[in-house]
């Protein structure tokens, strides 16, 4: 069974937390077994959702970083924690790259902006 987790950056201000849960929530309607967690600053951290997931069953899990560019915690951070959270979990954890990577993300962009 597949899960996924959402990897927010976290922020000292709640309601920006808040939108991301906020989002969980809307895709939780259609997507079952997907949880949200933030790299710091806030919870559930990402052993957390791991943890969660395995809990539920789920044997593979995809991580979508809603990173913009590939800074530093989408080049180590993250690769770092997914390989120690699989190894102590005995779960497959694949890293899709970050969302400002992905081309519908841009397509997205260029739709609001023409669209206004």
């Amino acid at each position: 069974m597949n899960g996924y987790i959402l990897l927010s950056h976290g922020s000292k201000v709640q309601a920006s937390n808040d939108a991301s849960k906020d989002v969980l929530e809307k895709l939780r309607q259609n997507i079952k077994n997907i949880e949200l967690a933030f790299l710091e600053l806030s919870e559930p951290d990402f052993e957390e959702a791991v943890k969660n997931l395995k809990t539920a069953g789920v044997s593979v899990i995809t991580v979508l970083p809603l990173f913009l560019a590939p800074g530093k915690h989408v080049r180590e951070d993250v690769p770092e924690l997914a390989s120690a959270c699989s190894k102590k979990y005995d779960i497959k954890i694949d890293v899709l790259e970050h969302i400002g990577a992905n081309s519908a993300y841009v397509k997205m962009i260029e739709n609001i902006l023409l669209s206004t």
